[in-house]
């Protein structure tokens, strides 16, 4: 049945706004599952298999994948824990309504908290827009490309900082 509700709220976005706003990106993770939790815990929380991305050639660091698969929705696992969410396609948002497509504007407007550094490899032209939970072991980072969300992701220090996937 979750794994119903999964598939309803990521491609319709129908539902309560209570169930909607439970399938959201947060520090915490992504609806029930949660940074942290084991790929089993995940799944059971999520109502559908996790899946590998290919081929698992380093357990310390893979991705993997909702099956059916999610357009855009990724779980970066390291030795069997999810430790950060990714979201690479506009449809899935944050808590506070944003994603893929959003300017960087509209970020810098509904989360000022946000901390603006220029990304590794499309400075100038890019940023990373982080907001860090309150005791900075988590936190939400937006990549974006002259002025526009293009991913975001999720997750613990210091998984959510690695720019090249599991590095």
């Amino acid at each position: 049945m979750r794994g119903l509700l999964l598939a309803i709220a990521l491609s319709t976005g129908i539902g309560s706004a209570s169930a909607a706003d439970d399938w959201r990106i947060t520090t915490a993770g992504y609806g029930p599952a949660k940074i942290g939790m084991t790929v089993a815990e995940a799944s059971a929380a999520l109502g559908t298999k996790l899946v590998p991305q290919g081929p698992v050639d380093e357990p310390s660091c893979h991705y993997m994948r909702p099956e059916p698969a999610v357009e855009g929705l990724w779980f970066m696992i390291s030795d069997d824990h999810v430790v950060r969410v990714e979201v690479t396609t506009a449809g899935i948002k944050t808590r506070s309504g944003l994603g893929v497509g959003d300017s960087e504007a509209r970020v810098k407007e509904l989360l000022p908290s946000a901390e603006v550094t220029p990304h590794k490899y499309v400075a100038p032209d890019g940023n990373y827009l982080t907001v860090w939970s309150a005791d900075r072991k988590a936190a939400v980072r937006f990549e974006t490309l002259l002025g526009k969300v293009t991913s975001f992701y999720a997750g613990r220090v210091p998984e959510v900082e690695y720019v090249e996937g599991c590095s």
